[in-house]
């Protein structure tokens, strides 16, 4: 087997242990369904148990009316009789014997100290069992291995009211811290505190987001920006010449410079 199937059966068995003090030795209960799957698929069902539950402790049993009902089916059910016929009989004084569903069902109402590994394919016994015995965990095989079926939903709702039972108190135990409380006056203390109002704060300062310095100075450049353009620019204004005329002056300015003639120095 598996670690992780080994792993999920102890999850179980400890399940059932813990809230519904189900230990070894197991009373298994078998009927004819259960033996005929386990003879189709070649499965020895005591040792397979015994390492599926890994326990030595293990009471394979089955009715009487389980072993007529595989008796009256003949020869399909022949192997499958065989094999009840080996495990211990549980009484179940029926007279004439009745088919082995209800006769597992009255056994299963009867006593309810008792506590079974139901073993069977068969499934409205498996879910008589779920409804009416919550407490029991029920075996099918399935994929040529014995399966250990999840607890039910009323076994789950059974678990859950017992633990609420633990963590609330009882009637009693109320009671007795009523008259407690009483007798040092605690009931007027809690009428007396008022319970604090709460006040209306401002708004957070960690939420407000600060102004960027960056922000700032981007503006001051883009204002100096603006300033700068709207100055008017000096234009420097050249006179244009026609080239003889250019021509002409450099030949006068061999001979004497024009500055001295228009009296400029």
């Amino acid at each position: 087997m598996k670690l992780s199937r080994h792993k999920y059966i102890r999850r179980l068995l400890n399940y059932y242990r813990t809230h519904f003090n189900i230990e070894p030795p197991f009373i298994i209960l078998i009927d004819g369904t259960f033996a005929f799957e386990a003879l189709q698929w070649k499965i020895q069902i005591d040792q397979q148990l015994k390492a599926y539950l890994e326990t030595q402790l293990i009471i394979c049993s089955t009715t009487l009316c389980a072993i007529k009902e595989t008796e009256l089916l003949g020869g399909i059910a022949y192997g499958a009789m065989l094999i009840l016929k080996q495990y211990d009989i549980i009484k179940c004084d029926h007279y004439p014997s009745i088919s082995a569903e209800k006769c597992f069902q009255k056994i299963l109402i009867k006593d309810k100290t008792k506590k079974y590994f139901l073993a069977s394919q068969s499934l409205s016994l498996r879910e008589f069992s779920r409804i009416n015995r919550p407490d029991l965990p029920t075996m099918l095989i399935r994929h040529n291995a014995i399966n250990l079926e999840r607890p039910s939903i009323n076994s789950r709702e059974i678990v859950e009211e017992r633990k609420n039972e633990q963590i609330n108190l009882s009637k009693h135990e109320s009671n007795v811290l009523k008259k407690i409380k009483h007798e040092l006056n605690l009931d007027e203390n809690e009428n007396d505190i008022k319970k604090k109002k709460k006040k209306k704060h401002g708004i957070n300062p960690l939420s407000i987001k600060k102004k960027k310095i960056k922000t700032l100075i981007n503006q001051s450049i883009s204002n100096n920006n603006k300033n700068l353009s709207k100055k008017k620019r000096r234009r420097t204004r050249q006179i244009r010449m026609s080239l003889h005329l250019k021509q002409h002056l450099k030949e006068l300015e061999k001979k004497f410079s024009i500055k001295q003639f228009f009296h400029l120095e």
